[in-house]
């Protein structure tokens, strides 16, 4: 199925948005319980926001998810988008990451203190991954390019009618060859059983399928509609088509 830039870059954001409210999420873990300080019968309960360094990273890390999609929102180029939105969500996803786990490893275990992790660590641990993987996921989403060019209408010379050296009657045809001026139209087709878009190849119903008045091929409303748009001829015969 043709995909336009336009539902590319929508796609992208849509992503880009989930990561967005992970990292947001993120950020509040910062206010649960990262850790439960037991010594004897004191019970001390250490947050995020206990630790200057996880409160800098996990916010870097957060924010940064948020970030890509104003600063993707300024640029025009697909691959750009596709970088600079992947590219801030997964290094937002690696601080993010790195937060809990500097925390618990420098922090927490290189003092030997006596307890063990609560929710909140668990929390922003599994927000990160998220927002690591939908970064990841931008990334890894391959752009398949089509170069569909507009087929040329030749342009029509009128010749004095006593000038025409033009014979008349029907001229026969090469084999393969195919008019280039011929006009079709897109008919709604009506009782459709069975069939495939010429397109996309997937399955036609009777409610959005449409044919050729020239070939006869049949296509979804969309598929040809985008295709046109693009081409200006039949995808089966070529003959000159407006939508």
């Amino acid at each position: 199925m043709i995909v336009t830039h336009e539902e590319v870059v929508s796609r992208f954001f849509k992503i880009g948005a989930g990561g967005a409210v992970a990292g947001a999420i993120h950020i509040l873990t910062l206010l649960l319980g990262w850790y439960i300080e037991t010594n004897g019968e004191a019970v001390l309960t250490l947050t995020g926001y206990n630790f200057i360094e996880s409160f800098l990273f996990s916010v870097v890390g957060g924010l940064l998810a948020g970030f890509s999609l104003l600063i993707a929102y300024l640029v025009k180029k697909l691959n750009a988008i596709k970088v600079l939105l992947g590219g801030l969500t997964l290094t937002g996803g690696l601080l993010s990451l790195f937060s809990p786990i500097y925390i618990y490893v420098f922090k927490i275990l290189g003092v030997n203190l006596r307890g063990y992790p609560d929710i909140g660590f668990f929390a922003a641990i599994f927000t990160a991954i998220i927002e690591l993987g939908i970064g990841a996921l931008i990334l890894l989403t391959p752009l398949k390019k089509e170069v569909i060019y507009p087929m040329e209408i030749p342009p029509t010379v009128a010749y004095p009618d006593t000038l025409s050296t033009e014979p008349s009657g029907p001229q026969p045809r090469l084999r393969g060859e195919r008019s280039r001026t011929s006009v079709a139209q897109i008919e709604i087709a009506e009782d459709v059983e069975e069939g495939v878009c010429t397109i996309c190849y997937y399955p036609l119903t009777s409610g959005n399928t449409v044919r050729c008045s020239a070939c006869g091929a049949l296509f979804h409303r969309d598929c040809i509609d985008a295709w046109v748009n693009l081409n200006h001829s039949c995808p089966n015969c070529k003959a000159l088509m407006y939508s």
